[in-house]
């Protein structure tokens, strides 16, 4: 009984990638051109449609738009949702500011020297 080695050659390996890349390419060009074709035709149909209303003395629909209500300050919303869970949770308690936070280094400082330590070699306890 002959055993036989199934590989693949280097010539081989590059001509299946190049075939590929070239179907690949085919099926793009393909696709946009059919986007293309698409888009092409709704135009024409659109266009026709126009064509056809103006021919009858369809005018366009002339919409109005409400005007914009008034800008609303988020921030009174907000603090009055904090109240509102502050006094769910205590109780009546009075809030005396509501702000951000002051950015300090403590949370990443502390991080970042726990991530360093983590890395330390462990001593052996003899």
């Amino acid at each position: 009984m002959e055993v036989t080695e199934v590989g693949v050659t280097v010539s081989e390996s590059i001509s299946q990638a190049f075939f590929g890349y070239g179907l690949t390419i085919i099926v793009a060009v393909l696709t946009a051109g059919m986007i293309w074709l698409v888009v092409r035709i709704l135009d024409h149909l659109h266009h026709r449609r126009e064509a056809a209303e103006a021919a009858k003395g369809v005018s366009a629909v002339q919409v109005s738009v409400a005007p914009d209500e008034p800008a609303v300050d988020e921030t009174a919303h907000h603090v009055a949702a904090v109240a509102a869970a502050v006094y769910a949770v205590l109780g009546a308690h009075r809030l005396v500011y509501v702000g951000d936070a002051a950015r300090t280094q403590g949370w990443s400082a502390t991080g970042r020297a726990i991530h360093h330590f983590s890395h330390s070699p462990k001593r052996s306890s003899e």
